[in-house]
């Protein structure tokens, strides 16, 4: 799908999303595809994207944090940028435990199948350079998602 910028740049996209356990309601592939969509056109990000989101267990995600980050704790999503095969081709895999995003969702006021739409839209700002390493960082990037999940929700609701 492409659509037109006002800058006149297009964006492409591919998405896929790999489920290894249930999922709540409401997360499915055509949900989170549109969720990407409307994130990398807000961000201006134009040219051929290609995503993957995992959605996993607790355990997966811990190993994956252990073996990637050297740090054997629980976490909520990593984001892995994909090999630059090209200037137009950008990519990158988001994995996410359904499990912490079940657990948290309460904390944080949002249903489960928001908390991992907020952290899908963490996980592509992540792609986009966004970083959030100090705590200005993080709130910034906190809000910014935020704003992004509240647009999104606006344009799709019925």
């Amino acid at each position: 799908m492409t659509f037109a910028k006002p800058d006149s740049q297009s964006l492409e996209d591919s998405f896929s999303l790999v489920t290894e356990v249930p999922v709540p309601p409401g997360i499915d592939e055509h949900d989170l595809k549109s969720l990407a969509n409307a994130v990398l056109q807000q961000e201006a990000a134009p040219g051929v994207w290609e995503i993957t989101v995992a959605l996993v267990a607790d355990d997966r995600l811990q190993a994956l944090h252990r073996d990637f980050m050297g740090i054997d704790t629980p976490t909520d999503i990593m984001t892995f940028p994909g090999a630059e095969s090209g200037e137009e081709l950008q990519s990158g895999e988001i994995v996410i435990s359904v499990d912490h995003a079940m657990t948290r969702a309460g904390s944080w006021g949002l249903s489960p199948a928001d908390e991992i739409r907020f952290l899908v839209i963490h996980g592509l700002l992540h792609l986009l350079g966004w970083r959030d390493e100090t705590e200005h960082d993080r709130a910034r990037m906190l809000t910014r998602q935020q704003v992004l999940l509240d647009e999104w929700r606006g344009r799709n609701t019925t």
